[in-house]
């Protein structure tokens, strides 16, 4: 949520509502979700000239108040704004082409020692390739995690309607009779049925093996300016992607269940704390964004 507070001086904070108990227990995904936010709101004043100031405010991933963010004029950057537009998340369709190294080194920038990547038949990818689909079954048949999920699926073009965020089977990437039948009959007592389940696994195990690898963000620590800036490295190199057609698929089971989100630092060879892993790859035609947006008028408090 925003809350305006002065002209051109903003808070973000967290909807209590939104949170997701069963699987972010500790509300680390969602400081770094408002980090991206905060990366894409940075961007977007710099097309529009000016120069977005943070402070981060919340004491905890829990604080109702969590950044201010203050515009003031400055230099135009040299960005369209369709870098955010058509910024989406892709789960079909990534070729196995090997990431060129000059395309690593466009997505990494200057972020050389928070951002890694692993290709999918290194031995750190072939770990994570694992974990991975071992996570994801771990937590498909976690029922607090499935029922959690199917309160956020909105199978009918009413509920996507009414709730204006949440998986849909577009974004979902149904295709064809598939998505039609979802949209008609699929309810939430369908996403903990074991057809639903089984077929879950099924689409993972075939994610893990059709992409070109992994890449890892790390932090020094998980404070919430260490997260909200986690976040945002995540985003920035996001935005960047789309020029090179990599495309970003975030798998956040393996660090949402053990004993893998323990063991995941250890098996890379890295300090401090892995917070993204992203699976990635070319794709021949990026497809434009279909994921539910709320309108301004419901993130806005006055």
């Amino acid at each position: 949520m925003i809350t305006i507070k002065g002209p051109k001086r903003w808070v973000i904070g967290s909807d209590r509502k939104r949170w997701l108990p069963a699987v972010d227990p500790d509300n680390r995904e969602m400081m770094l979700s408002i980090g991206a936010f905060i990366e894409n709101l940075s961007v977007a004043a710099g097309i529009q000239g000016y120069e977005a100031e943070i402070d981060i405010l919340g004491k905890d991933n829990f604080s109702p108040e969590i950044a201010e963010v203050r515009l003031i004029k400055g230099k135009q950057i040299n960005i369209s704004e369709q870098v955010i537009k058509e910024r989406r998340t892709i789960r079909k369709h990534l070729l196995n082409t090997p990431i060129r190294e000059e395309d690593i080194n466009h997505l990494v920038g200057s972020n050389k020692n928070a951002v890694f990547y692993y290709p999918l038949n290194s031995n750190e990818g072939s770990y994570i390739r694992q974990a991975n689909l071992l996570a994801n079954k771990a937590q498909v048949y976690r029922e607090d995690a499935q029922t959690e999920l199917a309160q956020w699926i909105r199978w009918s073009k009413r509920e996507a309607s009414e709730y204006c965020n949440g998986l849909t089977p577009e974004s979902m990437e149904m295709e064809g009779i598939v998505r039609w039948y979802a949209q008609h009959f699929f309810s939430k007592d369908d996403v903990l049925g074991k057809t639903f389940k089984n077929e879950t696994i099924k689409l993972v195990e075939e994610q893990v093996q059709n992409c070109a690898g992994w890449l890892v963000v790390k932090s020094d620590s998980s404070t919430v300016t260490d997260l909200i800036n986690a976040g945002r490295v995540l985003q920035s190199a996001w935005l960047r992607a789309r020029e090179k057609l990599i495309v970003f698929h975030p798998m956040t089971q393996i660090l949402e269940e053990e004993p893998w989100r323990m063991e995941l630092t250890k098996e890379l060879g890295h300090r401090g704390n892995i917070q993204f892993v992203i699976r990635i790859g070319y794709i021949a035609k990026y497809m434009q964004p279909v994921s539910l947006r709320m309108p301004v008028s419901k993130i806005i408090v006055m």
